[in-house]
């Protein structure tokens, strides 16, 4: 994923927290997808694309006082979502 792109969730996905992390579900293929992680789940309901990536990872980190390697952990899962389609290009 490039850093200084904007992205946000593709068209007809919903995500929803669980006690597990969340769940991603797709209107468009009624797939279901587990996130793992509720940092994950939180970053990526908040993702609409207003600014780009590597900014939007680093204000999260520090709003929610997340080590960077909680970050590089986020973007990665965030790529895995870009090659199935739950996060696009804004």
């Amino acid at each position: 994923m490039n850093l200084n792109s904007r992205y946000r969730l593709a068209d007809g996905i919903a995500i929803r927290p669980e006690r597990f992390g969340g769940l991603a579900y797709s209107y468009h293929d009624r797939r279901l997808y587990f996130l793992h992680s509720h940092s994950l789940t939180t970053f990526a309901r908040e993702l609409n694309g207003a600014r780009p990536l590597g900014e939007a990872i680093e204000a999260f980190r520090e709003n929610h006082q997340l080590s960077a390697a909680a970050g590089e952990a986020v973007l990665r899962s965030l790529a895995a979502l870009e090659r199935i389609g739950i996060v696009v290009p804004a």
